[in-house]
């Protein structure tokens, strides 16, 4: 069986990509790459009407994550403006959805570290880049920088959750995420109905931590 994992390692070995912060101007361009992820990568999850209904109303960037500054792309090490992959964390207690989602999905209140988890928010990964183990390296990315917490917001995390895609979850079941039971059914413009899985996961062990360098 693959192991994303392993796979993400030997690509952080080879330094050929890095991570920044994603800002207000990569807006469109992360808006257009997670459009071509869904369509590509969704395809036998989610029907053509499910992703016409869902991107740009569900699925799209969170401006408050990349004000936060808890938003990543990763890129090829000399080509900063190509997105390979994004995805962030978050100490707010919104779990997922972009900016266009349904008001009740958001809710800025911050997250306890000592009761709460952090959440692992909006992995995309380019088609062109996908099955390279740029997804699980950003998702080690995040789940490095949610350790840390945000310096003047929150201490550290080591507990975990998420809402995956339907496409996600069997990675994010090998990178060591669990169902918890729980299904959300969010019901977008067009009257299709998208089901988000609720995953969680516990750092335990040594921390480890990854530069993306």
């Amino acid at each position: 069986m693959h192991d994303p994992v392993a796979s993400a390692k030997a690509q952080e070995a080879t330094h050929q990509y890095t991570f920044r912060p994603a800002t207000p101007a990569d807006i469109p361009s992360l808006q257009s790459m997670i459009a071509s992820s869904l369509r590509s990568l969704g395809k036998g999850y989610y029907t053509d009407a499910e992703l016409d209904g869902s991107i740009g109303y569900l699925f799209g960037p969170d401006s408050v994550l990349i004000k936060d500054q808890t938003y990543y792309i990763l890129h090829p090490l000399n080509a900063p403006l190509t997105i390979c992959a994004c995805g962030g964390w978050s100490f707010r207690k919104t779990l997922y959805g972009g900016d266009s989602a349904p008001s009740p999905l958001r809710m800025p209140e911050k997250r306890d570290p000592v009761v709460d988890r952090a959440s692992i928010r909006a992995i995309f990964t380019s088609p062109q880049y996908a099955r390279k183990g740029l997804g699980t390296m950003m998702m080690r990315y995040c789940e490095a920088r949610a350790r840390e917490g945000k310096a003047g917001e929150t201490d550290g995390f080591k507990r975990l959750e998420m809402g995956a895609t339907l496409s996600g979850v069997q990675l994010y079941e090998r990178c060591g995420y669990v169902r918890s039971g729980r299904v959300d059914v969010v019901t977008c413009p067009n009257g299709e109905g998208i089901r988000i899985l609720h995953m969680t996961k516990d750092m335990d062990g040594e921390e480890e931590v990854i530069d993306g360098v």
